[in-house]
């Protein structure tokens, strides 16, 4: 046995897609393993983490980090994954020398929080109605968040314009009247009319999920927490491959699918129009193919050609 210590860095849907790794490397260690991250909350309560550090606030060399026995670190944004070929966990895997395959799915553990969200249910008068949950924007990282900043994206390509996303909430509302659209993005981003806003901590968003219908939206963490909960989803893609961060029990699509979804091909990144996706076609995938259809366990899997 080891004790073995991995440095995870980026944003929280980089860091949950480690998380598909841990029964390999907890299994290649011989016991738990220990993460350093600025997402504690991604990987609190996991059986398979022994303990996990706060990057923000505990520094590298910090005795208990130093009493590991490998201390490792990976940044696949800076390997192979560039090529524009690899889904972001077959490139983890490569980088720390696990085998890959399709069916590596990621894992948070937020039970505690039911009690939670059904009181935030209730205070906001809905807990008596189905939801469906949206999320348009993003690139804000929580860590420091303040509410009264002007909203700046890391990046803005691969946000739905408002629009186009204000249609499909009108879509909702008409289609499901009995029905409440919930929007997860943060406070300082754009708000729809008929939606309300849940501004509550990232992890919260994982169990609102498991009560919901299913979603829309971009690349960004709803997309990758629907992979724990087995929600599916609509995820609209602008700049960033579907291939390399999707998954295949969401509808995927972009500009060039047109009504399609899950085409598999090295999608051009640089293209402003991917993210031109007809609000009726999103809307029609939706009450068609994803719309209270929970997937099995099967069903998740990393994105791949089959």
């Amino acid at each position: 046995m080891s004790l073995d210590t991995y440095i995870v860095e980026g944003g929280i849907g980089k860091c949950l897609m480690f998380t598909a790794l841990l029964p390999k490397l907890a299994e290649k260690a011989g016991e738990p393993v220990q993460i350093v991250t600025p997402y504690v909350d991604v990987f609190a309560n996991n059986p398979l983490v022994k303990m996990c550090y706060d990057q923000n606030t505990i520094p590298l060399d910090h005795p208990e980090i130093l009493k590991s026995d490998n201390i490792y670190f990976s940044e696949p944004y800076k390997s192979n994954w560039i090529k524009g070929d690899d889904h972001l966990i077959k490139s983890y895997c490569e980088l720390h020398g696990v085998e890959f395959d399709v069916n590596m799915r990621p894992a948070m553990y937020t039970d505690h929080l039911k009690d939670e969200v059904d009181k935030w249910l209730k205070e906001t008068k809905i807990d008596d109605k189905p939801i469906i949950l949206i999320q348009f924007s993003g690139g804000q990282s929580p860590i420091g968040f303040n509410a009264a900043n002007q909203y700046v994206s890391s990046n803005a390509g691969r946000n739905y314009h408002p629009y186009f996303a204000q249609a499909i909430v009108n879509g909702l509302n008409q289609k499901y009247s009995d029905h409440v659209v919930v929007d997860v993005t943060m406070p300082n981003e754009p708000a729809f009319q008929g939606a309300i806003k849940c501004d509550r901590p990232y992890p919260f968003l994982v169990e609102l999920l498991k009560k919901s219908k299913g979603f829309i939206g971009i690349d960004s963490c709803l997309q990758h927490f629907a992979a724990v909960t087995r929600t599916r989803g609509v995820v609209i893609w602008g700049n960033t491959r579907w291939t390399q961060f999707g998954w295949m029990h969401h509808k995927n699509m972009s500009f060039h699918d047109k009504n399609r979804y899950n085409t598999f091909y090295k999608m051009d990144v640089a293209d402003p129009r991917n993210l031109m996706v007809d609000a009726n076609d999103v809307f029609d995938v939706f009450i068609n193919n994803v719309y209270d259809k929970k997937a099995s366990e099967k069903d998740i899997q990393v994105a791949h050609k089959k």
